[in-house]
């Protein structure tokens, strides 16, 4: 099965085996195989998909900083269907658990929140529909951009539709995981200053058309002056996750000035 080109690039920087991911478990192993004779998978496509989802699999641990698990390699040596497809069953429910991991952790660090998933056995397209919103999201986190090639690569039927976005998705996590920018620390009582001022002002995606930005409606020269980065890479503050906001409100308080930029909500809190 052939990889695309950012996923083997990637593979070969962080030591794994070419991987994509598979879209069936044992029971559907022939929907995303080149059938046999008899319309069963060939034991050389079932043990790509062992590969492919092992792959995934430590590539999702990776992002999620736990252990790989272990593998003997057995399906090299295996020429059993029904072994093999039970060990196909077995790393694609591996993979399943290690993304969902890799995403609660993402998301508590970014604070950010991440498209939910649809179930282990969830119809093609709606794993199609979360890969694919799951990649863009992340990102939009890092590198904060997403080139209008990547959006609109359009595979050849959505299995492989499904592999590509999967495997996009696991590649995006890692990068996120490695190369993210951190949220800076901003005191305990200062967040809840914030999250009381938001209380009053707006969406933390708001954008109305008004010249204001996201939870703390922040303007472009607040947002230049405070959150240059953020803007840079994710463009207004609409965009911006939670911590990005609150980091750029505390930078302007840290300035010297204070509450002033909210006088009226911040007033509502009790703040001075």
């Amino acid at each position: 099965m052939r990889l695309t080109t950012p996923f083997r690039l990637l593979i070969g920087v962080c030591g794994l085996a070419a991987a994509a991911v598979a879209i069936a478990g044992a029971a559907r192993a022939g929907h995303d195989a080149r059938p046999a004779g008899d319309g069963a998978p060939r034991i050389a496509t079932l043990r790509s998909l062992v590969v492919q989802y092992r792959a995934v699999t430590w590539t999702w641990e990776r992002a999620a900083h736990t252990r790989a698990l272990p593998t003997s390699y057995s399906e090299r040596r295996s020429t059993d269907r029904a072994y093999l497809e039970w060990t196909v069953d077995r790393w694609m429910r591996r993979a399943w658990r290690a993304r969902a991991a890799a995403v609660r952790r993402l998301e508590r660090r970014f604070a950010v929140e991440l498209p939910g998933a649809p179930g282990l056995r969830a119809p093609v397209s709606a794993r199609l529909s979360y890969s694919r919103a799951l990649a863009l999201r992340l990102r939009r986190i890092y590198p904060g951009s997403v080139p209008r090639r990547y959006v609109r690569s359009r595979p050849a039927g959505p299995s492989a539709a499904l592999r590509l976005w999967q495997e996009r998705s696991a590649v995006a996590a890692l990068q996120v995981a490695l190369h993210a920018v951190t949220r800076p620390a901003v005191p305990s009582w200062l967040q809840r200053a914030f999250l009381c001022i938001h209380g009053f002002e707006g969406a933390w995606d708001a954008n109305t058309g008004n010249g204001y930005y996201g939870g703390l409606q922040m303007d472009a020269g607040f947002m230049s002056r405070y959150g240059a980065s953020y803007l840079r890479r994710w463009g207004t503050a609409d965009n911006w996750p939670v911590w990005a906001q609150i980091a750029a409100a505390a930078a302007a308080y840290r300035s010297g000035r204070g509450f002033s930029p909210w006088p009226n909500t911040a007033q509502a809190c009790g703040l001075p």
